[in-house]
């Protein structure tokens, strides 16, 4: 497993604010150098992983309009630890017409050169205001969009293959490389979460269910190659293996379906199962390709589907730019190629192989619709999110960057037109990047180039309804060059036969950029341009429309130049149609000049008027007096290579014909096959007869050493090693010493050129053949017309017939459902009945029950109202009782005080009364006799008193049981109180006395 390798230094040393981002590496000291060369993860890199590439000066970082410069410390050079903050630089976005916001590339410097390394993997997070780069060597940036600021994370994660957005945190992202490693990093602090080794093969699809935040679900859908791995996201750990790889089919895609817990499966026979995370079984299955050849085959005859062409009707000469290259992609895999998912997650779009975009609905995978793709496949597309399903944004097999609107298909524009890699497109869809296989990757505005399909969609409309209003004829092709136009005298003059002859004596062969000029000369073509268009307009025939669709030609440009020129020779000649050679003999012309299809006709115009003037005497038979030339030659040259044919049973049809059909192609490289031909036109009609001579001649050896028959006839139809120069003289030598009896002059008419302003008629074929067969074809026609429409009848009578027995069975099914849920439903309402019944029992004595304790609480209830009650009237009379003692000692205590003030007056009285009588007497004295009177009465009360005891002590009970007087006890203490003042009044008048008289005796 890779080591993480810690951030590296970062300085800015300049920043000019431009929008293209260039990350350099500078050099650093020779120290440093070596601390580079010994870093472990530099070592573990190899040069798939680290893919490099020159650049020039001009393209360098000193761009004043589009780069900006920042230069960083090499790798691995002054590491910062990974708490260190991380240092932010600024960039600004570019704003431009075309659309391109951003442009980054990571250029480092390494023993004195300047290198840029190639982009990784790149995506957007979940807000789509960040975008996440990672480069071969593992070197991650993050780029804000909000903040125009990007940065360099702490850690390396070499040989990534893909990085997706993590569903949970905004800051996570999950990263796999191409050892199966996937990796969980956090942007925002730079650190390194969880990881784990899956497999040892790097992922290609990463895609999340709907359980995000169980910790126990397998949330995660990874595909490496012909694997998918059910992954918990929490834990990294692999709950289920999906393989399929068996002998007939392999797994091709895997993903869980949008805002769902299902998840899809496509293999390579075509098929897409959609399964359950949950019981891991197949839940609905679909055939798109064969929906789709099904839903072309009961097309009706006037309608058709939507095409969509990078190149336009009018636009022939742009063949070579326009082709689609087939090699890349093997049908045994499938059709299928690639597929997207609309942003809302209701539909679904395939790309074939086979040019067409396939719109499935992902409830039920039925087929919406179909588009055919007619000059280009998509190898990865997405939809944007606005205007619904309607433009798509791809890759195509060529490495070209488009975008499609699919509701109006003559609206497409070529985003970037070469090198394109991979695309990721926004959640939001507002920003797409691109990566290049130069290293870059480019930032588009999805705003803008929507903006730019409208005005160059109104920009055409225009141009074509200004051009409706006003047609003007379009101008007739003048050949003014090798390959388009009519020469002018001085250049024919120039261009002499006796001159080229004797150039290409001297070289052996034309020069290459002059080449077709002077084949146009040597043939003396007249370039009939309105013949040519007059046969062009007249289309292809039947026979060839069927017989085209056999040809096995890579090249999708040069295959209907093909069909172009051979419909044009048909229109021309009718047993050129029937010739199935043709398409061998014409390709390699084709080849040569694909963008004047008038200067290849007419050079094969001109060879079949004169060098192949004996080929169809006997079609569909070989040429048996053109092939008996090249056997009477052989037969009187080398008769021992003649009885060894014989012997083997190989004819003139087995090693002459092969030569001829192909023009030589089939047997020679491209180089050699020009140099040939150059020489073929610089000679009479009858040359090639001696070149087969001649070829079978100088392999002589080789061929009578050959085992067998099969051997022999393999060897003129494989690429042997030949000296073209040897073989050219050979044949000269041989037309020179050829005697006159067998020389294929006397059998062929010399050259004659095409004249100007007509194509003579080439008759030298059985027209009655011709007749019958084109008879035959159109009865075939005709037949298989009705066929096919018996069959479309059958189909639409199947379908009606399976309509209505799928109804017959839906109606049979849904009866017998309903038997089913009427008895289901009679046995539910019994058993609620008797469920009902037995609630009612219990309900019942639920009720008397509840009766009883209600009585047992109402009788608790009035006990405790009763006790509440006397309780309230206990407390409100000891109120009573408290306010009543209260006023009573109120009432006391006013008496007691209103007795206090009598008595005080009274003894006030007394005192007054007692000073106004004694008039100064004694108090003894004057007070004496009322003191002897109230000491009888108390004599008289204390006997009274002492009687009373007495009686109560004679009789106990009575006394006990008696009534008690409290106003003697009252009178008594008041008495006592008397006592007690009027012994202190007397005490103190005697002590005052005393006084006195000791003041007087003083």
């Amino acid at each position: 497993m890779d080591r993480i390798i810690e951030k590296e230094e970062i300085k800015a040393e300049d920043f000019m604010g431009i929008p293209s981002m260039s990350l350099h590496d500078i050099e650093g000291d020779t120290l440093q150098k070596e601390h580079y060369e010994d870093t472990p993860a530099e070592e573990v890199l190899t040069e798939e992983d680290v893919e490099l590439e020159e650049f020039s000066d001009q393209e360098s970082v000193k761009s004043e309009e589009t780069d900006v410069t920042l230069t960083l410390a090499s790798a691995t050079r002054n590491l910062p630890p990974s708490d260190a903050p991380m240092r932010k630089y600024p960039f600004k976005l570019k704003h431009n017409e075309s659309g391109n916001i951003l442009t980054v590339h990571h250029t480092v410097k390494e023993a004195g050169q300047q290198m840029r390394i190639q982009i990784g993997a790149c995506c957007f997070n979940e807000l789509s205001n960040k975008l996440v780069v990672i480069d071969k060597r593992g070197n991650i940036f993050v780029f804000d969009f909000v903040s125009k600021r990007y940065w360099r994370l702490g850690l390396r994660i070499p040989k990534v293959r893909l990085i997706r957005p993590s569903p949970q945190h905004r800051s996570e992202y999950i990263v796999g490389n191409k050892l199966g490693h996937i990796f969980i990093i956090d942007v925002d602090n730079s650190t390194l979460g969880r990881q784990s080794e899956v497999t040892n093969t790097p992922p290609d699809e990463i895609t999340f269910a709907n359980r995000l935040r169980n910790p126990r679900a397998a949330n995660v859908l990874m595909r490496f190659g012909p694997a998918a791995f059910l992954v918990n996201l929490q834990s990294l750990q692999v709950s289920h293996q999906l393989d399929f790889d068996e002998s007939r089919y392999t797994l091709k895609f895997a993903a869980f379906l949008p805002n769902s817990d299902q998840f899809f499966i496509g293999f390579s026979n075509d098929s897409l199962h959609v399964w359950s995370s949950l019981t891991l079984s197949t839940l609905r299955m679909a055939q798109p390709i064969k929906a789709k050849n099904r839903r072309l085959r009961l097309l009706p005859a006037g309608e058709s589907i939507p095409e969509i062409s990078l190149r336009g009707s009018d636009d022939s000469d742009l063949e070579n730019d326009l082709t689609f290259d087939f090699q890349d992609h093997d049908y045994a895999d499938g059709k299928l190629l690639s597929y997207c998912f609309t942003p809302d997650g209701n539909k679904m779009c395939l790309s074939t192989v086979d040019g067409f975009l396939l719109l499935l609905s992902t409830a039920s995978f039925d087929l919406e619709k179909i588009f055919r793709l007619t000059d280009l496949v998509l190898r990865q597309f997405a939809f944007l999110s606005q205007p619904k399903e309607r433009v798509v944004f791809g890759i195509t097999s060529r490495n070209q960057a488009v975008m499609l609107d699919l509701a109006n298909t003559d609206h497409k524009l070529i985003v970037q037109r070469s090198n394109a890699i991979s695309l990721s497109l926004s959640k939001d869809g507002k920003l797409l990047s691109i990566i290049s296989g130069g290293g870059e990757v480019n930032v588009w505005s999805t705003c803008r180039l929507f903006n730019g399909l409208q005005v160059q969609t109104r920009c055409l409309n225009h141009i074509k309804s200004t051009v409706l209003k006003h047609p003007a004829p379009l101008p007739l092709p003048l050949v003014s060059s090798s390959v388009s136009g009519r020469m002018n005298p001085e250049l024919r003059h120039l261009l002499k036969p006796e001159r080229l002859r004797s150039m290409l004596k001297e070289y052996g062969c034309y020069p290459e950029k002059y080449r077709f000029l002077i084949w146009t000369s040597l043939m003396d073509l007249p370039c009939n341009g309105s013949q040519f268009q007059a046969l062009l307009k007249l289309g292809s025939p039947l026979v060839v429309r069927n017989q085209a669709k056999k040809l096995k030609i890579r090249n999708e440009a040069q295959r209907r130049s093909v069909i172009k020129i051979w419909s044009c020779l048909a229109q021309w000649c009718k047993v050129l149609a029937h010739a199935e050679f043709m398409p061998h003999l014409i390709y390699p012309f084709v080849k040569q000049l694909p963008k004047n299809g008038l200067v290849a006709f007419e050079v094969l115009a001109t060879l079949i008027l004169n060098h192949f003037q004996l080929w169809f005497e006997f079609h569909p038979l070989p040429p048996a007096n053109y092939l008996a030339l090249c056997e009477n030659l052989l037969q009187h040259l080398d008769e021992r290579l003649c009885k060894f044919y014989k012997a083997q049973e190989v004819l003139p049809k087995d090693y002459a014909w092969p030569l001829l059909s192909s023009a030589f192609a089939e047997i020679l490289e491209e180089q050699q096959w020009l140099v040939l031909w150059d020489n073929i036109a610089s000679e009479p009609p009858w040359f090639p007869i001696f070149l087969v001579v001649a070829y079978n001649l100088l392999n002589r050896e080789i061929i009578i050493r050959l085992p067998d028959q099969r051997s022999v006839l393999s060897f003129f139809h494989d690429q042997n090693p030949l000296d073209v120069c040897k073989l050219l003289s050979k044949s000269r030598r041989l037309m020179a010493k050829c005697e006159p009896a067998l020389h294929p002059q006397r059998f062929m008419q010399p050259f004659e050129p095409i004249p100007k302003g007509v194509y003579p008629k080439f008759l030298k074929y059985p027209s009655e053949w011709i007749n019958q067969q084109e008879e035959q074809a159109v009865s075939l026609l005709k037949h298989n017309q009705e066929i096919d429409a018996r069959i479309r009848h059958l189909e639409l009578e199947e379908v009606h017939i399976m309509e209505r027995l799928e109804n017959g069975l839906k109606q049979e099914e849904h009866t017998r459902r309903l038997k089913e849920m009427e008895k289901l439903y009679q046995d539910t309402i019994h058993r609620e009945e008797e469920r009902i019944t037995c609630q009612r029992k219990m309900l019942l004595t639920y009720q008397m029950e509840v009766r009883h304790r209600k009585s047992e609480v109402i009788s608790k209830l009035q006990q405790s109202e009763q006790r509440r009650k006397v309780i309230e009237m206990e407390k409100d009379i000891d109120l009573l009782m408290h306010s009543i003692e209260r006023e009573r000692r109120r009432n006391n205590q006013q008496m007691q005080l209103a007795e206090d003030e009598i008595r005080n007056q009274e003894m006030e009285l007394l005192a007054q009364r007692y000073y106004s009588e004694s008039g100064g007497a004694p108090l003894a004295q004057k007070y004496y006799d009322n003191i002897q009177k109230l000491c009888r009465q108390r004599n008289q009360l204390q006997q009274d008193l002492k009687e009373m005891t007495m009686e109560q002590l004679r009789t106990p009970t009575t006394s006990c049981a008696g009534p008690y007087y409290p106003q003697l006890a009252d009178i008594e203490s008041s008495i006592l109180d008397i006592q007690r003042e009027f012994t202190d009044i007397v005490s103190s008048e005697t002590r005052l006395t005393s006084n006195e008289r000791r003041g007087n005796v003083s």
